[in-house]
C-alpha cells in the first residue's frame, strides 16, 4: 500500500506540491481572518508568499547546479524564496515592498510556515525519489544479471550441441572422391558454405529467424546430397516473421534430430518439412519428418533436444514449451511453442 502510494506521490509530484501550498496558503489566510479581519491582505499575502517560495524551490531544485546536495539548495531557495515573498507579498498588500521587514511582523511567520511546508515537500519528494530510482537501479541491475546467466548458460548448452551429422559426411565425402568426384566437389561447397554460416551465426548472442532457416537450409542441403533422393526438404516462414529474434542453432537440433531418427534409419525416401508460423499469439517452429518417426526412446534421452527445450526456457522462461506429437506411426511432429511477445517482436 505504502509502495503504492510513494509511486502516485513520484508520478504525480508536481500536483501534489502545488495543492498541498495552496491549501495550507487557505488555512492560514482563513485562521489570519478570524483573528483580524484583513481579508484582502491576509489572502493576498498568503498565497503570494506560499506560490512564491514553491516556485523558487522547484526553480532551484530543477536547476541545481552539479555537486550541490538537496540540503543546501533546499535551505538557499527557503531563504532567498522568503525575502521576494516577503517583498511581493508587501507590495500587493499594502503597497511597501518593506511591509514585512518594517511594520507587521507577522509575515515573517506565516513566511517562516509556508517557506518550512515548501522546504519539506521538496525534500520529501526528492528522498521519494531517491528511493524510487535506488529500486530501479537494482532492478535493472538483477534484470542484467539473470540475462547474463541466461547467456551463460545459452553458450553451454549451445556449446554442447554437436554436429552429429559430420562423421557421416565426411566419410560419405571420401567415398565420393573416387566414385564420383563432381558429387563430391558438391559435398565438400555445401559443407564448406554450412560451416561458414554456423560460424558467422556462432558468435552472436542473438539471431533471427532468417538466419537460423538460411543455417537449416544449408544443413539440409548437405544432407540432401550425402542422401540423395532418400531426403525431401521444403522450408516455410510466415512473410513477416524474418527478422524476429531467434537464440542460435535452435531449430537445427531439430532439424537434425528428425534426420538421424526420421530418415537415415528408414528404408524408403522420406520429407523434412519446416513451418514457421504463428497461431494463438505464439511463435510456432514445427519440424514434420515423413520418414520413420521418432521413437519415444530417441526422444526421452536426445541431447539435441533436452538442450534445447532449457535454451528456450532459459530466454523465455516457462511458458516456452518443446513438444513432440506423432502423426502416424511414420510421421512426427517437433515443435517450438515460444509466446509472441517474449520472441521480440
Amino acid at each position: 500500500m505504502f509502495i503504492a502510494f510513494f509511486e502516485h506521490l513520484r508520478a504525480h509530484a508536481n500536483a501534489w506540491i502545488i495543492g498541498t501550498t495552496i491549501v495550507f496558503c487557505t488555512v492560514v489566510a482563513t485562521v489570519l481572518t478570524f483573528l483580524n479581519g484583513a481579508v484582502w491582505m491576509n489572502y493576498v499575502v498568503s498565497y503570494t508568499i506560499g506560490v512564491t517560495c514553491m516556485s523558487t524551490q522547484m526553480f532551484a531544485h530543477r536547476h541545481r547546479p552539479q555537486g550541490w546536495n538537496r540540503e543546501a539548495i533546499t535551505v538557499i531557495a527557503g531563504i532567498v524564496g522568503l525575502v521576494i515573498a516577503l517583498a511581493l507579498g508587501g507590495t500587493l498588500g499594502a503597497f511597501d515592498p518593506l511591509y514585512f521587514f518594517r511594520v507587521d511582523m507577522t509575515g515573517f511567520v506565516v513566511g517562516g510556515a509556508a517557506c518550512f511546508v515548501a522546504c519539506f515537500l521538496i525534500l520529501l519528494m526528492g528522498y521519494i525519489r531517491d528511493l524510487e530510482e535506488q529500486r530501479d537501479a537494482a532492478r535493472r541491475d538483477e534484470l542484467d544479471k539473470e540475462r547474463a546467466l541466461a547467456i551463460a548458460q545459452l553458450r553451454t548448452l549451445q556449446a554442447q550441441i554437436e554436429p552429429h551429422f559430420l562423421f557421416n559426411t565426411l566419410a560419405n565425402l571420401q567415398s565420393l572422391i573416387t566414385a564420383n568426384p563432381g558429387l563430391a566437389k558438391e559435398l565438400l561447397d555445401a559443407l564448406t558454405q554450412l560451416f561458414r554460416v554456423s560460424l558467422t551465426y556462432s558468435r552472436s548472442t542473438m539471431g533471427s529467424i532468417k538466419e537460423e532457416m538460411e543455417l537449416v537450409a544449408n544443413y539440409l542441403n548437405v544432407q540432401q546430397i550425402r542422401l540423395g533422393e532418400r531426403l525431401h526438404y521444403d522450408i516455410q516462414v510466415q512473410a513477416d516473421l524474418n527478422e524476429v529474434e531467434l537464440p542460435p542453432f535452435i531449430v537445427q537440433p531439430l532439424v537434425e534430430n528428425a534426420i538421424k531418427h526420421g530418415i537415415e534409419s528408414a528404408s524408403d525416401a522420406g520429407q523434412v518439412l519446416v513451418d514457421v508460423h504463428t497461431e494463438d499469439a505464439t511463435l510456432r517452429i514445427q519440424v514434420t519428418n515423413s520418414g520413420n518417426g521418432i521413437s519415444d526412446e530417441a526422444n526421452a534421452v536426445g541431447m539435441g533436444l533436452a538442450n534445447v527445450r532449457e535454451r528456450i526456457q532459459s530466454v523465455y522462461g516457462s511458458e516456452a514449451q518443446l513438444t513432440i506429437e506423432s502423426i502416424t506411426p511414420t510421421k512426427t511432429c517437433v515443435g517450438l511453442i515460444i509466446p509472441f511477445e517474449a520472441a521480440g517482436s
